[in-house]
Parts: structure tokens; C-alpha cells; sequence
């Protein structure tokens, strides 16, 4: 079973598509698959065996604003094993509902949510 599972869509802009693409796949254990969107513009989307985590694309094209997130339903080992690989990690948080998570922010300093599984 997998340390982490993707929560809704997680489209990234970022500037260094080839750069962004490895270090996700290096840090989640990801595969890199090459994709276009509707305009033409390159983009890779990055999977496990099973399911998409992350898009990567150009920061010209409209986002939700969402902050992008993944589900663990071990939030201590997700985040020693973040931590191990040199990932930037914040502090294990709980929100509102009283859900714990951290965020992580990649090579160009986007934030991830890593947020415990319900």
C-alpha cells in the first residue's frame, strides 16, 4: 500500500517544467508521463501504478487556487519519509475540523498539503 493517495485534482504551475517533474518523482516515488493541454503547452502528469498525484504545466494557465493535496494515513512516517528524502517540511498541524496535516513547498516553492486520511 502506498504512504500516500491522492486527494482531487492537483494541478501545479510551475516555470522549470523538466526540473519540477524530477523532484516530484524523486521525493512521491512517481513515474513522469509527458501530456499537452488543450492550447498545445506541454505539461507531465506524475502516477503511481494506479492514479494521477500531480500535473505539472505552465504558470500561464488558469488555476482553481486550491492548495494541491495528498492524503496519508500515517502523517508521522509521510512526513519522516519527506524529510528524509530533503523535502522542505513544515510542522504537523491541526485544523478546524481537527484534522492533522503538514505542508511541504517544492524546488520553485509551491505548497503541498499532506493531510491525514479521514
Amino acid at each position: 500500500m502506498s504512504l500516500f493517495r491522492r486527494c482531487g485534482t492537483n494541478y501545479i504551475p510551475v516555470l522549470d517544467l523538466s526540473s519540477t517533474a524530477s523532484w516530484y518523482a524523486d521525493k512521491f516515488g512517481l513515474r513522469q508521463y509527458p501530456t499537452k493541454f488543450d492550447d498545445g503547452q506541454k505539461g507531465v502528469e506524475l502516477s503511481d501504478s494506479e492514479e494521477i498525484f500531480f500535473v505539472l504545466g505552465p504558470r500561464d494557465l488558469p488555476t482553481d487556487d486550491e492548495t494541491p493535496m495528498l492524503y496519508s494515513s500515517r502523517i508521522e512516517k509521510a512526513r519522516n519519509h519527506l524529510s528524509s528524502r530533503g523535502v522542505s517540511i513544515g510542522e504537523v498541524q491541526r485544523d478546524r475540523q481537527g484534522a492533522r496535516f503538514f505542508e511541504i513547498r517544492d524546488l520553485e516553492n509551491n505548497v503541498v498539503e499532506i493531510v491525514e486520511e479521514p
